[in-house]
């Protein structure tokens, strides 16, 4: 199997805004009639998807950008299978509301324990996945199944794919009745607008971000709009393919408490501020404040770096698709610059040996 920064590298280079124009690679005939006629007559209000890991990410940037288009469902994100303690009653109650459990191998067992806490609510569920476990329980208790049907997944790390599954995901609500219109004249002219971006002034600021953050521990901050969706996707790039310490939080939550290990660190630290033009004035001055507090020059600043990513584009997408371009990319140079080799810990924490590198091997020898 090809080493996994290369396949990253190549990814970046070769798909990873190719991604937003392939949103046909899905397939819907694993719905019921019963789920299909929900959709037909509206009778939905709400979302809650729930998965863990990458499965669940894109849905987070679903959440994201339908509260900033207005669309005309709410949507919860619920990254475990008690529920219980994650979203009220008024929403885990309702009718109305859609269970999306997603899991792209179909082998993760706590989308298969949620599957387990809502068979009974028969068309309310839909099954997202490429089929396993999950795919099999659904088709068996006659619950909606959409498939992904990716030609070219990357079958050890799926976060490979997220621009690709937001596209998905938008045609396949476009089909189903939920948006107007199936975004996808929207995400070619995004791809090109991207590219773009990055020949403006990318390669420096990846340069910069990178050189930063080398050797430290990483803090990502930035406001409540990027924080359950950019910088929980920028983190888990930094954690699975750089393997480098990142954590992220709300920015004035920041300020408020965790500043405080950053006094006089024993090693080094890096502050990566994500700051949105479209801020308040309180934020953006406070941000500005905190700046100067960690880069003075001060003995209790020598293991203290901070960095400002600004998002000075438009709209929610392209923010979020060219500041994530960014932090892959520092991820890959971390990752050159640390040449750790995985030991499979993610499959193995997580129990699912569908991810490992000896599983997938075995299965490439046999054909």
């Amino acid at each position: 199997m090809e080493a996994r920064l290369d396949r990253y590298e190549r990814f970046i280079e070769k798909e990873y805004l190719a991604g937003l124009l392939k949103p046909d690679e899905y397939s819907l005939d694993g719905l019921t009639d019963g789920l299909r006629e929900r959709f037909e007559n509206k009778r939905f209000r709400r979302i809650v998807f729930t998965g863990m890991g990458c499965s669940a990410i894109v849905s987070d940037i679903i959440r994201g950008y339908f509260t900033e288009m207005g669309a005309p469902v709410e949507v919860h994100v619920v990254n475990d299978y008690d529920f219980r303690f994650l979203a009220p009653p008024s929403v885990l109650d309702d009718d109305a509301t859609l269970y999306v459990i997603s899991s792209y191998s179909g082998h993760s067992r706590e989308p298969i324990k949620a599957f387990d806490a809502l068979r009974d609510r028969g068309d309310q569920v839909l099954l997202l996945t490429s089929g396993g476990r999950l795919a099999e329980l659904g088709r068996q208790a006659g619950i909606s199944v959409a498939y992904w049907r990716l030609s070219e997944p990357d079958r050890e790390y799926p976060l490979f794919h997220v621009s690709q599954y937001f596209a998905i995901l938008m045609d396949l609500f476009h089909r189903l009745g939920v948006l107007a219109h199936d975004h996808r004249a929207e995400l070619a002219e995004l791809a090109r607008k991207l590219n773009d971006d990055f020949d403006a002034g990318g390669r420096d600021l990846v340069e910069s971000v990178a050189d930063a953050a080398k050797d430290a521990n990483i803090v990502m901050i930035g406001s409540p709009k990027w924080h359950e969706s950019l910088l929980k996707l920028g983190k888990m790039h930094l954690n699975e393919m750089a393997m480098v310490p990142a954590t992220r939080n709300f920015f004035h939550e920041f300020c408020h408490s965790e500043v405080a290990t950053l006094s006089d660190p024993g090693r080094r630290h890096c502050v990566l501020w994500l700051a949105d033009k479209d801020d308040d004035e309180y934020t953006i001055r406070k941000g500005e404040n905190l700046r100067r507090l960690l880069t003075a020059d001060v003995p209790e600043n020598k293991n203290v770096s901070m960095v400002r990513i600004d998002l000075a584009q438009d709209g929610f997408l392209r923010k979020y698709f060219a500041a994530l371009n960014i932090i892959q990319r520092v991820a890959l140079r971390l990752g050159r610059h640390h040449d750790t080799a995985s030991r499979d810990l993610i499959s193995e924490a997580a129990g699912n040996p569908w991810y490992h590198s000896s599983t997938i091997a075995t299965e490439e020898r046999a054909g």
